[in-house]
């Protein structure tokens, strides 16, 4: 399994104080890569929970990240990251301009 990082993703993950979480995220996908529930408008992201220890906070009140995997590639993208402090879901702004990284990526890998 491939993991993919977009560079929102990364910028985000660090500016949550996630990035040493991150490891422990990775292995959960690699045991089972659809952990996350689909998250509809999404295009076939799923959301997972993550937990924030350097804040004290399990997967609950911790991060919250939205993948696209793969199968027949062996690929997981890591899309976008955010605290729960944040928002608990995506707007339906982000839903969109996901989607069309989501469309991007499929048509890409398509070919």
């Amino acid at each position: 399994m491939v993991f993919v990082e977009t560079s929102v993703f990364t910028k985000r993950i660090v500016r949550l104080g996630l990035d040493d979480a991150l490891r422990g995220l990775q292995l959960e996908l690699l045991e089972n890569p659809t952990a996350g529930d689909l998250d509809p408008g999404t295009g076939g992201l799923r959301k997972v929970r993550m937990p924030d220890p350097t804040r004290g906070k399990g997967k609950r009140g911790g991060g919250r990240v939205h993948y696209l995997w793969l199968p027949h590639r062996g690929m997981i993208y890591l899309l976008f990251a955010y605290s729960k402090d944040e928002d608990d879901t995506l707007s339906e702004q982000q839903k969109r301009a996901l989607r069309a990284v989501v469309e991007g990526i499929k048509k890409e890998r398509s070919a």
